[in-house]
């Protein structure tokens, strides 16, 4: 499935950008990640817990942020196995300043599998679901963001 979506953020790159490479605040603010213990520079092991029916479970897996040029871009792999199947996700992440740079224009796009690329209906609500996810999760980011330089 392709991933392919922006929102604007009321706070500078610099505080978006430190947030989403904070592990305490990726655990508070993405719906479904449980924990992240770190294996290595920017190298996590995570625990997920879906509520997608159809591909309810936990997940366990490695999440690793690498490319990163702050505060303007990383690029995010997370792959994984549960009850379903796999997860494999790649997201690269683009900030750019706006708004005379108090604001932050967060673009991410990418690929993400869930099982087999050949299960279409499974692909397509996976589609629907993730962007839920995404979007809930970059909401969160955008509120924190905007108490520290609100």
């Amino acid at each position: 499935m392709e991933i392919d979506n922006h929102k604007v953020i009321d706070a500078t790159a610099e505080t978006t950008f430190g947030l989403l490479m904070d592990p305490a605040v990726l655990v508070e603010a993405m719906p479904g990640l449980k924990r992240m213990t770190p294996e290595g520079d920017n190298i996590y092991h995570v625990e997920m817990e879906l509520g997608i029916p159809g591909f309810k479970g936990k997940y366990a897996g490695t999440m690793q942020i690498d490319q990163i040029k702050a505060p303007v871009f990383y690029h995010l792999h997370l792959s994984g196995n549960g009850p379903a199947g796999t997860i494999e996700m790649d997201l690269r992440i683009t900030l750019t300043a706006s708004g005379n740079g108090q604001q932050t224009d967060l673009h991410y796009e990418g690929e993400g599998q869930f099982g087999s690329p050949s299960s279409g209906v499974a692909q397509k609500v996976l589609s629907g679901a993730s962007s839920v996810i995404l979007g809930q999760f970059f909401s969160e980011i955008s509120k924190r963001a905007h108490k520290i330089d609100g």
